[in-house]
């Protein structure tokens, strides 16, 4: 039986017939978690892959970068801010993953993005040099990449490509992800979904830091992975689905909690399978015109959302 491991070392074969396959792979067998190195590049790899990232020049393009030095003083101290808290209290993390590595690639990501507006005098979604959030949203890459470079050319991917909307200035993608997440609760447990509402509680108020961060912010991260894994695989659109699934598994405490926006402000400790196994049979609950939002709304800062 072909394995991750062969499909990776085979460009040749994915270019003709095995994306499917490798998706099919990650969903079935997963990868392993690991600190071993290799491990490590072999899920960069297949994050690349997947996402269709160039790693060619990559090391050169971000040693140019860091040449430039820091940005902005505003800019540099928003990123100094942010990187101090980055998973503080994930020893795993601080163990792996420097701050001095935050704030070397969020750097280099902000001079990135001012050369890309003085190229290009009009853009359909203005990206952002740095908006709280992308702190979280890089450190799953520097925590699964074996290299800085490497992991820096997957955000860019991420952030100008695969969820732009979510990274400008008003946040616009973000706040349509919001008004999904409403939606699709509503449409998969009415019953919560009133309560919550009942409470003044949109998921703008509960659910923007799973959204903006693709659930990076929950823990424990090595779950957060394999969710990545899985949204690497079938798209990044999936981690609304995910987050209506962290509310099921706790609909029985939020209905006997007291304050149930408190409880809501940071989801309990999940196992990755069990969420992902959740928002896959989601999926056929969803009407074709809503999951069609779901997807478009990552990259398109002009759909309407009822």
């Amino acid at each position: 039986m072909t394995s991750i491991e062969d499909l990776i070392s085979n460009p040749a074969l994915l270019l003709h017939s095995s994306l499917s396959q490798l998706r099919y792979l990650i969903l079935s067998e997963g990868l392993p978690i690991s600190e071993d190195k290799q491990q490590q590049r072999t899920r960069c790899y297949v994050w690349t892959v997947l996402s269709q990232t160039s790693m060619e020049a990559s090391t050169q393009r971000f040693l140019a970068l860091l040449k430039l030095g820091p940005p902005s003083t505003i800019i540099y101290q928003k990123i100094k801010n942010d990187t101090s808290r980055t998973f503080q209290t994930d020893p795993n993390f601080r163990n792996r993953v420097s701050e001095d590595a935050l704030i070397r690639c969020l750097s280099c990501f902000a001079w990135q993005t001012q050369q890309r507006r003085q190229k290009t005098h009009f853009s359909r979604i203005p990206v952002s040099t740095y908006v709280q959030g992308m702190n979280v949203l890089l450190a799953p890459l520097l925590y699964s990449c074996p290299s800085e470079p490497m992991a820096y050319q997957l955000f860019t991917k991420l952030c100008y490509e695969i969820i732009p909307t979510y990274l400008t200035k008003n946040l616009n993608g973000a706040q349509n992800g919001a008004k999904l997440l409403d939606i699709s609760l509503r449409i998969i447990d009415p019953k919560l979904s009133k309560f919550l509402s009942d409470n003044l509680l949109t998921a703008e108020i509960y659910g923007m830091p799973s959204i903006l961060t693709l659930s990076s912010c929950n823990k424990p991260l090595d779950q957060v992975i394999k969710l990545w894994d899985f949204m690497f695989a079938y798209g990044f659109h999936m981690n609304i689905l995910f987050v209506v699934a962290f509310l099921v598994k706790m609909r029985s405490k939020v209905f006997k909690s007291d304050s149930p926006v408190n409880l809501l402000r940071q989801f309990p400790d999940f196992d990755a399978d069990e969420i992902i196994r959740l928002g896959v049979g989601f999926i056929a609950k969803i009407p074709a015109q809503i999951y069609d939002l779901l997807v478009d709304h990552l990259t398109d800062p002009d759909i309407y959302i009822p």
